[in-house]
């Protein structure tokens, strides 16, 4: 794992993580590796979704205007590439982890251990547990798999 302050969500962010660390806030799960930044998971984006000229509020409160999402609602970090993710509890939750749908693979249930815990694998074959039940979880993931397939079939029409 390392630090990289200058890290950008992209196509190869899988998963943001809160942590408990008094220098670090969030642990990325990336493609090309594990980093650990002091910027929290909200501020990393607030970020990505500036870089698309929005923000995230704006990203939210669209995809709220456009599907019946009024909870828990995925955000559109990036239209023109469907960079999708879901949150696994309220955003204003410290312990609220992102998951960027298009690199979950499965999931399984840790029922033996927590009933409302699951592991989600991406298709790299890498897992985080997540606290989060198997009913909520596929919500969330057909949810992002309803926008993504919006950002994809619906060209951004400039005027």
């Amino acid at each position: 794992m390392t630090n990289n302050e200058n890290y950008q969500i992209s196509l190869t962010t899988k998963a943001l993580v809160p942590v408990n660390d008094p220098i670090y806030r969030t642990k990325v799960l990336d493609e090309t590796g594990e980093y650990m930044l002091s910027k929290t998971c909200r501020q990393l984006l607030e970020e990505a979704c500036i870089r698309e000229l929005s923000t995230f509020n704006g990203s939210i409160a669209a995809v709220r205007k456009m599907f019946p999402y009024k909870q828990l609602t995925p955000l559109v970090i990036s239209r023109s590439q469907a960079i999708i993710a879901f949150p696994t509890s309220s955003p204003n939750d410290y312990s609220c982890a992102w998951i960027f749908s298009s690199h979950v693979h499965t999931s399984h249930t840790l029922a033996t251990v927590d009933p409302t815990s699951m592991l989600i694998y991406f298709k790299d074959g890498t897992f985080i547990p997540v606290k989060l039940s198997y009913y909520s979880l596929e919500k969330k993931l057909a949810r992002a798999a309803v926008i993504r397939n919006y950002c994809l079939e619906s060209p951004v029409v400039l005027a």
